[in-house]
């Protein structure tokens, strides 16, 4: 339902209800969030045990309830994003004066890649169109072949069953097996390979931002002019994007 600004109440009450247990030092109990928060009971309990069983706040042997961590790791996510871009900065411009290519570096936001840095090579004469806050189809970049690889696989699995593969040239994957298939040779090679499935002159290759447990919290690409590469040139890119990669993820990890 939606109030009359324009938002989402079910939301409105969610925001509302963690802003109150953030700002007491104790757990508080079901009847005093409602009280508090002017709330029917019934209203208060399905969010709580909505909230509960997303782990996003504990319930206590009194039954009172508090923050869960897990907020803590979304909002320790949250940091490493907004510095990934000037951490990754150094490692992509290496890597785009040393191939002449364009670096990118992404995050999945639903079906699309959404770009958060970019360096150009200054002496190229091309200059892709994409630019930070562009978003794309993720199964038409090597950029998102990374991050929908990266999903756990029921997630990932749900991702492909409800993307629409939309055909971008003659070279886009248009279904769901035949893009696990892709998926499946990435993570035999270590490095995502876009065959000129965006843009018939591109070439891109991608590998995995890692933060310091490990997870996928972004992808770096290099978008390579031309679609002559032959194989051992494609292998020696990808192998200097995951080197990239690496280098970012080192940097975002030690901090």
């Amino acid at each position: 339902m939606v109030s009359d600004n324009g938002f989402v109440r079910s939301v409105e009450r969610v925001a509302a209800l963690l802003e109150l247990l953030s700002q007491r030092k104790s757990p508080m109990r079901m009847i005093e969030i409602a009280q508090a928060l002017d709330l029917p009971k019934s209203t208060t309990h399905g969010l709580l045990q909505t909230l509960q069983a997303k782990e996003l706040v504990v319930r206590d042997a009194s039954q009172r309830y508090r923050l869960s961590l897990r907020l803590f790791s979304l909002a320790a996510t949250a940091l490493e994003l907004v510095d990934l871009p000037e951490l990754a900065r150094p490692a992509m411009e290496e890597l785009s004066g040393r191939t002449g290519g364009t670096c990118n570096l992404a995050v999945l936001d639903g079906h699309d890649v959404l770009y958060i840095e970019k360096v150009e090579n200054r002496d190229s004469l091309v200059r892709l169109v994409t630019h930070i806050g562009t978003r794309i189809p993720a199964h038409v970049t090597s950029l998102g072949k990374v991050l929908v690889g990266a999903l756990p696989e029921a997630d990932r699995e749900q991702w492909l069953a409800e993307h629409v593969f939309e055909r971008m040239t003659g070279h886009t994957i248009t279904d769901a097996d035949a893009f696990r298939k892709d998926l499946q040779e990435q993570a035999r090679r270590g490095y995502a390979l876009d065959n000129q499935e965006l843009h018939s002159a591109i070439t891109g290759f991608a590998a995995p931002v890692r933060d310091h447990t490990g997870k996928v919290v972004a992808a770096l690409s290099l978008a390579y002019l031309g679609s002559s590469t032959n194989t051992a040139e494609k292998r020696e890119l990808g192998a200097q994007v995951v080197q990239a990669a690496d280098t970012v993820s080192t940097a975002l990890s030690t901090r």
